[in-house]
């Protein structure tokens, strides 16, 4: 069991896509420069500011919950975040080992891990073509100047 499979923002990293499928992830909390966890604390605000602060997750932090965390927990496009602040909440009553305990029980189970993955899958797709809406109506509007 790794400690770095819980995200400064409250995810379990043991059921991510990255890690479980694409086998390009050792999680979030991993600096090993090799796989996603790099590039997740290069590019998330939530893990940025954690590491400003010296602390592991979010559960750690005065300020918690914050906006940006309220923000990431319930981003339309990103349903696999919804656990996040009840996460951090188990993380601060019960420690990060046994919250990972827990989390690996959870999801030991195929049907548990292919559920998870379909719902991160299904936000990627989201994102995806919210993207491209983006871009289309950035288009639409740059042509109407």
């Amino acid at each position: 069991m790794s400690t770095e499979f819980v995200a400064p923002c409250g995810l379990y990293c043991g059921v991510c896509l990255d890690r479980v499928v694409n086998k390009v992830c050792h999680g979030c909390g991993c600096a090993c420069g090799e796989c996603a966890g790099q590039w997740h604390h290069e590019h998330c605000g939530i893990s940025q500011c954690a590491a400003k602060r010296g602390i592991e997750t979010c559960a750690d932090c005065d300020d918690f919950p914050c906006s940006r965390l309220i923000k990431f927990t319930f981003e339309p496009c990103s349903e696999n975040h919804r656990p996040v602040l009840e996460n951090l909440r188990r993380i601060q009553k019960a420690g990060k080992a046994r919250f990972l305990a827990e989390q690996e029980e959870l999801f030991a189970d195929d049907k548990a891990r292919y559920s998870w993955a379909f719902a991160e899958y299904e936000s990627g797709e989201r994102w995806q073509r919210f993207e491209q809406w983006v871009k289309t109506i950035q288009e639409q509007h740059s042509g109407a100047s």
